[in-house]
C-alpha cells in the first residue's frame, strides 16, 4: 500500500483514502513524500513523532 508523507504538518496518510479533509494538498509539493516502505513509516511514527491522518484511517502496522 501506498501513503504520502506530509513532512511539514508531520502527517502519514493512505493514499487510497486520502482527500480534501486531508488537507494535504496545503503542503508544497517539495515537502511531501510517497513511500511504500513500512520499516521507514514505524520509524518517523515512533522515533520522529509523525502521526497517521484520523481521516484516512490507515494502519501502517
Amino acid at each position: 500500500m501506498k501513503y504520502l508523507i506530509d513532512h511539514t504538518k508531520r502527517v502519514i496518510h493512505r493514499t487510497t483514502f486520502a482527500g480534501d479533509q486531508c488537507e494535504f494538498h496545503t503542503t508544497p509539493i517539495d515537502k511531501r513524500e510517497g513511500t511504500y516502505d513500512n520499516l521507514y513509516l514505524e520509524k518517523l511514527v515512533d522515533k520522529e513523532s509523525y502521526q497517521v491522518c484520523i481521516h484516512c484511517k490507515g494502519s501502517i502496522k
